[in-house]
């Protein structure tokens, strides 16, 4: 039985000292002792002593943990302004301290040095004051102080609370224990010179220990909680008959002004007359902008007008120099003799197409600007390129050949201003004002309920970023050269049905195919010369082993057109390089908190 016993006695022992509570004893404060100096503003000034005992772990300091903010009802939160005056720390420690706000409405005050270790026993002296610290009722003021809170994770042999107040105490009581405990402390008393004394020995971690005290109405300022509106959506976002009708209000103007401008600025312009008039000019030179929903009659054109070439029909159509315009110019320049493009077969499953290209001795005079760059800049390294060869080193030569493309639409009466320009100062202004709109939204929910007025203008900046691209107007000349470039299109988009007339012509396919490519139009270009019984076109500009079909030469051109445009896009690739616990209430008032060792 003896040999039971110990069994038993062993076992109890283990699961007690297995628990959480003695499982850090190495460390323990020894005293922990509060003085709280009631002033007549209402304030209170805490002096905390605490002897901590580190044991043999080697640590920097401690941080004591502070709830400063707390629920009050339903829509406030009351808030504790702490100050820290002093820190004093015995034995060789640090009394270096940070002031930092956590989660939770915590003040944590962290003392120690973060590049020098301590153990053993040492004595930190806290002193720091808090606004708004009394409870006001109808026949007294009460402070309610947690002055141990409970969430120190070492045990507390000895606590002591002394409060001292500008008039007598009238009434004291003290509670102690784990969370929400009603326990009363071990001692309590009223001492002759009107302070109130309290003591509480051997708190288990995570326990509290609670003291209050009443005092005469008078005594103090009449008391007034500082209460703040915590930030939540619904708070900031406010739905009212105020928010709601000034955000409608102003979504509707800054809605209506951006289709104002849209409707003023982004407009093209026609000449004054008859549908002729309005294609080929009118006597005049009058000119309007474009009616709404007018639009606009396209003249069958069998030719492009005024021999525009490719890259300006595709500026002129969508107000954009791009990389198709650039590659059916490629392919304009091969199909004029400048150039010729010859196909090389892939290597293996995995290989991929590629094309060689091969300047001819045809001299450049006759050229546009935009085309002698271009050609140019094809053949910058000779007179033989391949097109993998330009794959991220031909951007900048596309920017300037795009450069030159708009440009020249300036210069032949197209636009008054370059679109890209237009469109680029729009997006800004669009951009600026989404940003100014975010802006104006945080600021209005962060310090406001009126959140809602903020989003008309970040809609606003949405719709002027996105009209941007409708910015770029159209003068009269560029509208009916547009509308005339129109008409090219439909007969290209229709060729079927025009095939007599090109009967007898010959290379009319590969005179066009480049207008094909810029419309978007290849395969129907070639499927409709696919049963026209003349001889094949000259393709000797485009050399490949496969015998040629109008189709598959359509489909080939499509290629090297989406390879192309791919591949002189391409940028160069850009280089690379390659512990604290929390604290809380443990009643209905200030103080408390914890703290621990770091």
């Amino acid at each position: 039985m003896r040999h039971v016993g110990v069994v038993v006695a062993a076992v109890i022992l283990t699961a007690v000292l297995g628990s959480p509570a003695l499982a850090q004893a190495s460390e323990v404060i020894h005293s922990y002792d509060v003085a709280i100096e009631i002033r007549a503003d209402d304030s209170i000034r805490v002096t905390e002593v605490i002897a901590y005992d580190f044991g043999s772990t080697a640590h920097h300091g401690i941080f004591r943990d502070v709830p400063t903010r707390e629920a009050y009802d339903d829509r406030y939160d009351r808030v504790y302004p702490l100050h820290v005056e002093s820190v004093e720390a015995t034995g060789g420690a640090s009394a270096d301290y940070e002031v930092s706000q956590e989660p939770g409405g915590i003040t944590r005050i962290k003392i120690g040095d973060p590049d020098r270790t301590i153990t053993g026993l040492h004595t930190y002296t806290i002193v720091y004051t808090v606004e708004a610290a009394m409870n006001g009722f109808r026949d007294h003021d009460e402070l309610y102080w947690n002055a141990i809170g409970e969430y120190w994770e070492v045990p507390v042999e000895t606590a002591t609370a002394t409060v001292s107040a500008p008039a007598a105490i009238t009434d004291i009581t003290c509670y102690a224990g784990p969370v929400s405990s009603t326990a009363p402390c071990d001692k309590e008393r009223i001492l002759e010179d009107g302070t109130a004394r309290f003591r509480q020995s051997n708190l288990f971690p995570f326990e509290a220990f609670t003291v209050v005290v009443a005092l005469p109405k008078g005594a103090v300022a009449e008391p007034q909680p500082r209460l703040v509106e915590p930030w939540s959506f619904d708070r900031a976002f406010a739905r009212t008959s105020a928010t709601v009708g000034l955000s409608g209000v102003l979504l509707v103007l800054l809605l209506a002004g951006s289709g104002w401008l849209l409707w003023t600025r982004g407009r093209d312009r026609r000449f004054v007359g008859s549908p002729i008039d309005q294609t080929m000019g009118n006597a005049t030179g009058d000119a309007q902008a474009v009616p709404l929903f007018e639009r606009g009659v396209a003249p069958v054109e069998f030719a492009p007008p005024e021999d525009l070439r490719p890259g300006q029909v595709g500026t002129i159509m969508d107000e954009q120099a791009n990389t198709l315009d650039v590659t059916a110019t490629i392919v304009d320049l091969a199909v004029r003799g400048y150039l010729t493009i010859e196909e090389i077969p892939k290597e293996g499953w995995f290989g991929k197409p590629d094309w060689m290209l091969h300047r001819t001795d045809k001299a450049d005079a006759d050229l546009l600007t935009y085309e002698r760059t271009l050609l140019t800049g094809l053949f910058e390294a000779g007179n033989d390129a391949t097109l993998s060869g330009l794959r991220r080193t031909f951007s900048e030569r596309l920017a300037k050949v795009e450069d030159q493309l708009y440009t020249d639409a300036v210069k032949r009466g197209w636009f008054v201003k370059r679109p890209d320009k237009v469109r680029a100062s729009w997006h800004a202004r669009g951009a600026l004002l989404f940003v100014a709109g975010i802006v104006l939204t945080f600021v209005l929910a962060r310090w406001t309920t009126f959140g809602l007025v903020g989003i008309p203008v970040i809609v606003a900046g949405i719709v002027l970023t996105v009209g941007a691209s409708r910015m770029p107007s159209r003068t009269a000349k560029g509208t009916a050269i547009a509308r005339r470039v129109g008409g090219f299109r439909t007969v290209i988009e229709t060729a079927e049905t025009h095939m007599s007339r090109w009967a007898e012509e010959q290379n009319v396919f590969t005179r066009y195919l480049p207008y094909a490519i810029v419309f978007g139009l290849t395969e129907k270009w070639a499927k409709a010369f696919e049963g026209l019984a003349q001889m094949p076109p000259d393709t000797t500009w485009y050399l490949s082993s496969r015998p040629f079909i109008y189709a598959d030469f359509g489909r080939a051109l499509d290629d090297f057109s989406v390879t192309t445009g791919g591949t002189i896009a391409s940028t160069p690739a850009s280089s690379g390089s390659s512990g604290f616990s929390g604290g809380g209430f443990s009643g209905g008032g200030g103080g408390g908190g914890g703290g621990g060792s770091w």
